[in-house]
């Protein structure tokens, strides 16, 4: 019988997992679970993807093991690619990893205490049971469940009293909008919430000891350099605030940040000797320290003065477009209930979206910026984000923006109109540009984009990766994609495509092959181009194996589609050629019975 429930969890936690999994089959409930070690005897058991493809509700028990399980992720994908209902019930407090953060971001998560298996139990019940999922002995309804983990509470035992406060709040409610919509003389009109264009952020340092508190020529310099470079980020508005002592605590700290009322504060100091800079950057709702760094001369490679190369590096990581901050409100959107998110927060949510390059992710990334344009149609970043993320829809063929052509023209061009020196928006151009095959035009908008600001990992990795990818300059594509991981602490997978096509040009496969492999495989493409180098590499045993997954996975995928994708993103004809071939050559051994000895 087809499964209604699909169980994953990590076999580290069958102690707490198999429990309430016999109490749901108990209530009636057909839940497939592996209890035999399935994971173990094959790569990717048929039985696991036609149980996930077949049930209704995919139940995550979701603790550090499981999101470190390599299984447990490709459970995870399967069952979002299938659009099945995903529920995770967190068995332990644990941070979702980042292949994981797409698959869970907005949706409903329940929390299970040690001890408290039944609870457990009849809320994952009152869950499925607003799924139409319904056990023999169903209980009684419950409040909705939170999209962000919380303790489940028990029922209320006033249920008429609820009821009674809820009419009396409608009846207040008609009688204080009675009288039409118009504001009258003694009634302003009501005001929608006002939301930041920018993320806030203080620079501080800190002061001599003793009673002048002189701020040194070196600690001046470094706050200036940084304050010079963050103002480069046009998602951020930054300020400097008084020095500190050497010896200030975090709620000095704090103190000085709600005086300006940013939402970060970067603490910045070098030494007397200017040979050694370190940084810490505080969130300051929560007085978390997330990040810190100290840079010495030995570790700035180059020829550049040292304040100013470390300044350079640590405005790209905390302020780029994936650097520290971006993770920091990322995690925090992450689980929280989708109606909740503020512009900032579904900007982040958008931008996140090239970590995983499937449709249903470029879906929700569509979703996400439009939200964030809705709210605060003043942001920059989130119109040229979502230009592209448009053009996706055509490069992938999804075709579920009607118009996406003119919708990603019309988005590109607002978010210059709304800020000129805005570097991702200038940089998003070349998406179009070089869809239109516009390459001229792509170089001048490179040059463009990095005049305003030559420290975003964004616009050197996309420059990089046109430069290299096309043919047009290979030695500069290189260079600015070396410059780009350096300014990137968490690199998506994208950053080191560029790479594939260098290295393929330059006639080294190995390399090319390895960093394929470090862009991960994602998506049909992904797996066709490891399938491909791995054939070009000589290990034809490997390419058949990953191509039998291909053709497993994506039946329909074919040498006329590796062809349209090289079409979109690489115009060095080297490239296309020998992807092509080996494609072809895969499809033959494949094909034959002897295959290649």
């Amino acid at each position: 019988m087809t499964p209604q429930i699909f169980v994953s969890y990590a076999r580290s936690d069958q102690e707490q997992v198999f429990p309430i999994v016999e109490k749901l089959r108990e209530k009636g409930l057909q839940i497939w679970i592996d209890h035999e070690g399935i994971h173990g005897a094959k790569l990717w058991s048929q039985e696991i993807v036609h149980a996930i493809e077949g049930c209704k509700v995919f139940i995550l028990f979701a603790s550090s093991t499981a999101f470190q399980s390599q299984n447990v992720t490709k459970e995870l994908a399967l069952a979002s690619e299938s659009r099945k209902h995903i529920l995770p019930v967190f068995i332990e407090d644990a941070q979702i990893p980042t292949a994981m953060k797409y698959q869970l971001a907005g949706i409903q998560h329940l929390i299970h205490q040690k001890g408290q298996a039944q609870q457990t139990i009849d809320n994952i019940l009152r869950t499925l049971s607003s799924l139409d999922i319904d056990s023999a002995e169903a209980p009684p309804p419950a409040p909705a469940v939170s999209h962000a983990p919380q303790r489940t509470k028990p029922a209320s035992k006033a249920p008429f009293a609820i009821v009674a406060v809820v009419a009396l709040l409608a009846v207040l409610a008609f009688f204080l909008t009675k009288g039409g919509s118009e504001p009258g003389p003694d009634k302003p009109p009501a005001t929608a919430k006002v939301y930041k264009s920018t993320t806030d952020l203080c620079i501080v340092t800190v002061h001599n000891t003793g009673d002048g508190q002189e701020v040194s020529e070196g600690n001046r310099e470094l706050r200036e350099e940084l304050d010079a470079k963050l103002t480069r980020f046009k998602d951020y508005k930054v300020a400097k605030g008084k020095a500190v002592s050497p010896d200030a605590t975090t709620q000095e700290l704090l103190a000085v940040a709600k005086e300006l009322d940013t939402e970060f504060i970067l603490q910045a100091t070098i030494n007397s000797d200017k040979n050694r800079i370190s940084a810490k950057l505080l969130n300051v709702e929560d007085g978390r320290n997330f990040w810190s760094k100290t840079l010495r001369e030995s570790d700035i490679e180059g020829e550049g003065e040292f304040i100013d190369e470390a300044t350079g590096l640590i405005a790209a990581h905390i302020a780029g477009h994936d650097g520290a901050i971006h993770r920091d409100i990322l995690a925090k959107a992450l689980v929280k209930k989708e109606e909740d998110l503020t512009p900032m927060e579904l900007l982040q949510l958008g931008k996140a979206v090239w970590e995983e390059q499937t449709e249903g992710v470029t879906a929700s990334g569509t979703r996400y910026l439009e939200k964030c344009i809705e709210l605060n149609p003043d942001i920059s970043t989130a119109h040229a984000i979502l230009s592209e993320i448009y053009l996706e829809d055509i490069r992938r063929d999804y075709n579920r923006i009607p118009d996406a052509m003119a919708k990603a023209k019309a988005s590109i061009s607002r978010a210059i109109e709304l800020n000129p020196s805005n570097a991702i928006a200038l940089i998003e151009q070349i998406w179009i540009s070089r869809h239109e095959k516009d390459f001229t035009h792509c170089k001048l908008q490179i040059e463009a984009a990095m005049r305003a600001n030559p420290y975003e990992p964004l616009v050197l990795v996309s420059a990089g990766s046109f430069l290299a990818s096309t043919g047009v300059d290979l030695e500069s594509g290189k260079e600015y994609l070396d410059q780009a991981l350096k300014y990137n602490e968490t690199p998506q997978g994208w950053y080191y495509y560029g790479y594939v096509n260098y290295y393929l040009t330059n006639n080294e496969p190995d390399k090319a092959l390895e960093y394929a492999l470090k862009q991960g495989i994602k998506n049909n493409h992904h797996l066709a181009r490891a399938v491909c180098l791995y054939w070009i590499n000589g290990e034809f045993d490997t390419a058949k194996l990953y191509y039998n997954q291909l053709v497993e996975k994506y039946p329909t995928y074919s040498l006329n589609l590796l062809r349209r994708e090289q079409e979109v993103w690489s115009a060095a004809k080297v490239t296309r050629d020998l992807l092509q071939v080996a494609f072809k050559e895969v499809f033959d051994a494949s094909k034959s019975k002897d295959g290649v000895e």
